[in-house]
């Protein structure tokens, strides 16, 4: 039976049932949380951020990196009502103020990693008044007297007992962003009833038990949080946590750790196929997988690693939440009951089963999709059409009403498991005084996915050469957008309406 429950209740009750079994453990330093005590710090944290008065605003900001701290603020959050701004750490310059200011949050939970992207962009947020850190206290207030510092060891109360919340599951718990299918990126506002649908849809698929180790290292700004953290959890399982991949640590870890299974999104699942073969691919407890499509032959990756793969006939996004769950060992995925899947056409008109066309969605239940986007008009937008939510991405359906996903349509990529606007590539190339004019563009990876490649037309007096422009990219950008290819233009081709006539932009050859 569908739950529908508060995520700051569900933790709670977790932690009634099952106590002292471990729940959280960091990959690296091997420290753990039990059910309980993992409740016990949402709880501290919860009452903690009651008792300061200056502590007023609906929404608070988290930019961290993955750690215990992070996820129970993210729980305590839910119990006191407050709504989480998810920020992605990897951001810089105009999309990182962006993303802080379009809530008008004034506080946020931060660490030392990440103030010198802050320190660049800190005359940007007029609305930012406190930060809660987790280190780095002093550096904090020599570089931000502007704004109050807050060390998070002061917001943990002595007080432990649970905080019952009187929200509705079906209000916004998160604000969490995407790259959307054109344009800035947007602030998704995620129910609790979002994320708790999407964990128990994939509970089954995945086969979890108690006795399950999962193995994560996405970012927690992530929806994959949704994806195999809270699954793990509500089956009594333990969630081993990494700050971030590592293929060199990888099989040290989950051989340590008795993991036993693990998502490869993005290019992980090539990464780990590519490496040498190791003694150690194979001596792991490790019996399943999950993995978006990618270019490596599941028979011989099965073989291999010892392990099954489960055909990426999945579909899930920020926007839409979890529509289509995979099946053990069929590529067709299942539409999940609170969903209707159309196929559509150019025209919008409905095509037949086996006919390829964009995929659009919409839901038979509130709160499981997103409820719009912060601060936009969402009926407005051109991915909202006639009640239905059009995903800007290719499929089709069988006769049984399986799901295949084909490819993306929209002016957004995936580069290593991050989606990527296109648009705040170009932003962030267009920073630069020199460059006149700039367009982005996917092209295919070789570790699947696809790459960034930039097309640039400088201003008259300008030297800059590519390697320029690469560290430039590397200043105001996030890692993954960085494009990988740069191309210098004398002229930029342009289609009838003045955009970039990105088609052409394809085709013309690296070297040129």
């Amino acid at each position: 039976m569908a739950l529908c429950i508060t995520l700051g209740e569900l933790i709670h009750q977790l932690a009634a049932k099952y106590e002292d079994r471990p729940a959280i453990t960091m990959a690296v330093s091997g420290e753990t949380l039990s059910y309980r005590g993992f409740d016990t710090l949402i709880n501290r944290i919860g009452h903690g951020l009651l008792s300061f008065s200056e502590i007023k605003s609906t929404y608070v900001g988290i930019m961290h990196e993955n750690d215990l701290n992070y996820l129970a603020m993210t729980y305590a959050l839910k119990k006191i009502n407050k709504i989480e701004v998810s920020i992605n750490r990897a951001f810089k310059g105009h999309s990182l103020s962006r993303m802080i200011n379009l809530t008008e949050c004034d506080i946020m939970m931060t660490s030392t990693s990440h103030f010198g992207v802050l320190d660049q962009i800190k005359s940007d947020l007029p609305h930012l008044r406190m930060l809660i850190v987790t280190s780095g206290v002093e550096e904090a207030r020599t570089k931000f007297p502007q704004w109050t510092i807050l060390p998070f060891e002061e917001i943990l109360s002595d007080e432990t007992n649970h905080i019952t919340s009187n929200a509705k599951d079906t209000e916004s718990a998160t604000i969490m962003f995407t790259s959307g299918t054109t344009g800035v990126s947007k602030g998704c506002l995620l129910s609790h009833r979002y994320a708790v649908r999407t964990a128990e849809n994939l509970i089954t698929p995945f086969r979890l038990t108690h006795g399950d180790v999962n193995y994560t290292t996405y970012p927690l700004s992530h929806i994959s949080a949704y994806y195999d953290i809270l699954p793990s959890l509500m089956v009594g399982g333990r969630v081993v946590m990494r700050n971030h991949f590592s293929l060199s640590k990888f099989w040290d870890e989950v051989i340590r750790h008795g993991v036993t299974w693990f998502m490869c999104l993005g290019s992980i699942q090539q990464l780990l196929y590519s490496a040498p073969p190791s003694s150690k691919d194979r001596a792991h407890k490790i019996t399943r997988c999950w993995s978006t499509p990618a270019p490596v032959p599941k028979a011989d990756f099965d073989a291999r690693f010892g392990l099954h793969l489960i055909p990426g006939g999945g579909y899930g996004s920020t926007d839409a939440g979890w529509v289509v769950t995979p099946q053990w060992n069929h590529p067709g995925g299942v539409v999940l009951p609170h969903y209707e899947v159309a196929i559509v056409d150019e025209n919008n008109n409905f095509v037949p089963a086996g006919v390829k066309g964009e995929m659009i969605i919409r839901s038979k239940e509130p709160g499981v999709m997103a409820d719009g986007y912060f601060g936009m008009s969402y009926k407005n937008l051109s991915s909202q059409q006639n009640d239905w939510f059009h995903t800007g991405d290719i499929g089709w359906l069988d006769n049984e009403g399986l799901f295949y996903f084909t490819c993306r349509m929209a002016e957004r990529i995936r580069v290593k498991g991050e989606m990527v606007s296109l648009f705040e590539v170009e932003e962030g190339a267009l920073s630069h005084l020199e460059i006149e004019d700039a367009a982005a563009i996917g092209i295919p990876s070789e570790m699947g996915e696809e790459d960034i490649r930039l097309f640039v037309k400088l201003k008259p007096s300008s030297s800059l050469t590519e390697d320029m422009i690469r560290t430039h990219c590397q200043t105001v950008m996030a890692r993954f957008m960085v494009p990988k290819i740069i191309t210098i233009l004398k002229d930029m081709p342009r289609t009838p309406t003045g955009k970039p006539e990105k088609g052409k932009l394809a085709i013309i050859p690296v070297n040129n």
